[in-house]
């Protein structure tokens, strides 16, 4: 069980040490989730909770620190206790501690669920959701990586997710797509993605035309018309769009479990239960005169208690049916998370999209015609979407909110991340300066990189080199996209991205093939040694003793706080602390069998951990390099 992780039961002793002593000196139960960590300066482990009751009690954090450390039964795996600068803290026993850690790590199993925080949580995790009408870009591919990795990260911690697109292919740019499709010679691109993207950006050059305006407000109403020929290529055009689509995905491995199409929520009358069910609650209403004649009109100032930065704005009055009984982007939005919470009586049908994703697995999609399967009805949401995007998915909170679902409210999670910039300039799908700068465009030349950067390192079969490149290039990918904290802005850089110095994708796998070829070398009858005949530890070998056991915690955090650079920090610490290790203590050529047995154990438990947390952030450890 995840649980009996080293690093949970050091944590849980310790913070009952704690609460057992603050009970004894009457100071009551107090939070210490945050209090207890990993030390730098001071023991192996520090508590700062003198500080908070410092303020509280009108002493000095020192003072307190001693009551508690006066009243503090030893916790297992501690050996000693020390208070200094008002912090309290534990130092671990390194022979008991490293050899619950070894026994731990070193058996790939311990590793399959890292936490059991999810037990019993259905989650279902929306990305990327680009529309159907050009190819994935960098920004597309951020948001892609991040669901992967949250997506990765969530079943290690023991939810059940359910990984899902979905495709907006109703609207003026699918429109315009369209237009150009019917009316312009199809460039000579190999993938169909590419095709319709540069026909959609042909098309939208004209838009300043006041015929061609007439034409596309005329091809929106056979488009949005179900049965009519219009209708069926549209249908016909985005799948061939999305295949080439996932095609990008899949060199990526990018997975997902359902497709949901804008056009069968409209079609299925979802969005016709949706407005029904609102309109009972009282929430919208449809105007009789006014500006607002003959829309479908939901009043913010009508909620209680609407978010202060709501409050008193001109436009407060958010249309969700248009007069000419089109649906807006919000109204969409709310029938498609009434699905997501299972609010939606008799919801879709589903055929297979795809019998076999490149992973072995089904992909689904709604449709028209097909079965049921159980998807949706979940109870959390989480949406991955860009930053710029945070106003409607407030307002979609404020909606169920306002139905007085808050429980569904305070579920929706928008999991915001900022733009990507090349070190070339942005991006601007619409503009069509995507082009040249794809998520397929971008992977292929990071091959050509990676390849040229092996080749001058290495020798390698040709067929190995091939191989290679291709999983140092999407580890460099991969790791510099999630190596920042989501909500910021990111600029790639090939220099950084492929650097064996640190801090990159490809150091960590360079890290993992040493730690192999070492194992690989080594006599099979050290390689099961217990870890009990444990020799002196040096500070390098308890370095990365103590980052090891961290690999449950921090999967634990990067999910709670849906931060998945919470991971490619550890991994680069984690990398950091073998190289430490290794460069300072001699593994093959240790001075006894002993030691020579313990290194090899800690060695394989680094081998297993640093696998495990690459996998979560979607890279292939690498054997050889």
């Amino acid at each position: 069980m995840p649980q009996s992780a080293p690093v949970f039961e050091l944590k849980s002793g310790i913070s009952d040490s704690i609460t057992a002593a603050l009970h004894a000196l009457g100071y009551g139960a107090k939070e210490l989730s945050g209090t207890i960590d990993f030390s730098k300066e001071f023991g192996d482990i520090s508590c700062s909770v003198s500080f908070s009751l410092a303020r509280e009690l009108k002493k000095s954090p020192n003072a307190i620190a001693n009551e508690i450390k006066a009243r503090i039964k030893m916790p297992r795996h501690v050996e000693s206790i020390t208070v200094e600068n008002g912090f309290i803290n534990f130092h671990l026993s390194r022979k008991e501690f490293s050899q619950s850690v070894i026994v731990h790590a070193s058996n790939p199993d311990s590793l399959k669920v890292l936490s059991d925080s999810g037990k019993g949580v259905n989650v279902i995790i929306e990305y990327p959701s680009a529309n159907p009408i050009h190819p994935l870009h960098v920004g597309h591919l951020r948001n892609a990586l991040l669901g992967d990795s949250l997506s990765r990260t969530y079943r290690a911690c023991g939810y059940k997710v359910e990984r899902e697109d979905y495709i907006d292919d109703f609207g003026l740019q699918m429109v315009q797509a369209m237009w150009g499709h019917l009316h312009l010679e199809a460039p000579s691109d190999k993938k169909f993605d590419h095709r319709i993207g540069k026909l959609y950006v042909e098309t939208n050059k004209r838009m300043e035309n006041a015929d061609m305006k007439k034409e596309l407000s005329d091809l929106t109403q056979l488009i949005e018309q179900d049965g009519t020929y219009e209708s069926t290529l549209t249908r016909e055009v985005s799948e061939a769009c999305v295949r080439a689509q996932y095609e990008t995905l899949f060199n990526y491995g990018i997975y997902h479990d359902v497709l949901v199409w804008e056009s069968d929520i409209v079609k299925d009358r979802l969005l016709e239960k949706a407005m029904h069910i609102l309109s009972n609650t009282g929430l919208i209403e449809k105007v009789a005169d006014g500006e607002y004649k003959g829309c479908v009109v939901m009043d913010l100032e009508k909620i209680k208690d609407l978010p202060k930065e709501f409050r008193g704005l001109k436009e407060n009055i958010k249309v969700l049916v248009r007069s000419d009984g089109t649906p807006t982007y919000v109204a969409k939005d709310i029938a498609f998370h009434m699905w997501k919470f299972g609010m939606l009586e008799n919801d879709f049908k589903y055929t297979k999209f795809m019998d076999r994703q490149r992973d072995g697995t089904p992909l689904y999609s709604t449709a028209q015609t097909g079965e049921r399967v159980e998807f949706g009805n979940m109870k959390r949401a989480i949406n991955i979407i860009d930053v710029r995007q945070s106003h409607p998915q407030e307002l979609l909170k404020i909606a169920f909110r306002g139905m007085g679902k808050k429980e569904i409210a305070d579920n929706i999670i928008h999991f915001a991340y900022g733009k990507v910039d090349l070190e070339e300039g942005a991006l601007a799908g619409r503009k069509g300066t995507w082009i040249g700068n794809t998520a397929d465009e971008l992977l292929e030349e990071a091959i050509t990189k990676a390849s040229t950067l092996i080749g001058s390192k290495l020798e390698h079969s040709k067929e190995d080199e091939e191989r290679i490149a291709r999983n140092v290039a999407l580890a460099a990918i991969k790791f510099e996209f999630l190596k920042y904290a989501p909500e910021k802005s990111m600029t790639f850089s090939w220099k950084v991205a492929l650097s064996f110095d640190g801090n990159s994708g490809a150091y960590a796998q360079y890290m993992h093939a040493r730690a192999s070829r070492i194992l690989d070398d080594a006599p099979t009858e050290l390689l099961s040694r217990s870890p009990k005949e444990t020799p002196e530890i040096s500070d390098s070998e308890f370095g990365l003793v103590k980052t090891i056991s961290r690999a449950n915690e921090v999967a634990e955090k990067a999910a709670q706080e849906l931060r998945p650079n919470v991971i490619t920090e550890y991994i680069n610490d984690l990398s950091y602390a073998f190289s430490r290790f290794y460069d300072q203590c001699s593994i093959l050529k240790a001075d006894s069998e002993e030691e020579k047995a313990f290194r090899l154990a800690l060695t394989l438990s680094f081998r297993n951990t640093i696998k495990t947390m690459l996998m979560l952030i979607g890279i292939d450890a690498l054997e050889r390099m």
